[in-house]
């Protein structure tokens, strides 16, 4: 074997040592929401004046994104507001508080969901393992 790998590998021990205490569960750390629209006919603003709020970030098929190294061609149009990463607030709230800052009219909702691909993306970050959430039931939809 290979010395200059052993200090990276590192077995378990063969016998417990001591008393073995396992910590799992609890709730989610940190989460973020994004609301997104996606498509080749999307137009962001259209998308904004519908929602009524302003995209933290959009743009239409063929939009150049201008990299540190080379550039992009954008394939489809994208418009997304997201709500930042956020430590002691439940998962729920964020997206409750999301959809508030949004039209509430069914029409508009009906009209975005059928002309684009949309999804709701959740982040969860987990600093111990076997974390959770959960929803009410009348949240959901």
């Amino acid at each position: 074997m290979d010395d200059s790998l052993e200090p990276l590998l590192r077995l378990p021990p063969q016998e417990p040592v001591g008393e073995l205490v396992w910590v799992a569960g609890g709730a989610v750390d940190a989460c973020s929401v994004s609301l997104r629209f996606f498509g080749d006919a999307l137009d962001p603003d259209d998308v904004t004046q519908a929602l009524g709020i302003t995209p933290t970030g959009s743009y239409k098929k063929g939009d150049i994104f201008r990299g540190k190294r080379s550039d992009i061609i954008r394939q489809t149009g994208s418009w997304r507001y997201s709500v930042k990463k956020c430590a002691g607030v439940q998962l729920e709230d964020q997206i409750n508080t999301l959809l508030d800052k949004c039209s509430s009219d069914l029409e508009v909702w009906q009209r975005l969901t059928k002309t684009f691909k949309a999804d709701l993306f959740c982040g969860l970050w987990l600093k111990q393992w076997n974390r959770g959430l959960d929803f009410a039931p009348e949240r959901m939809f």
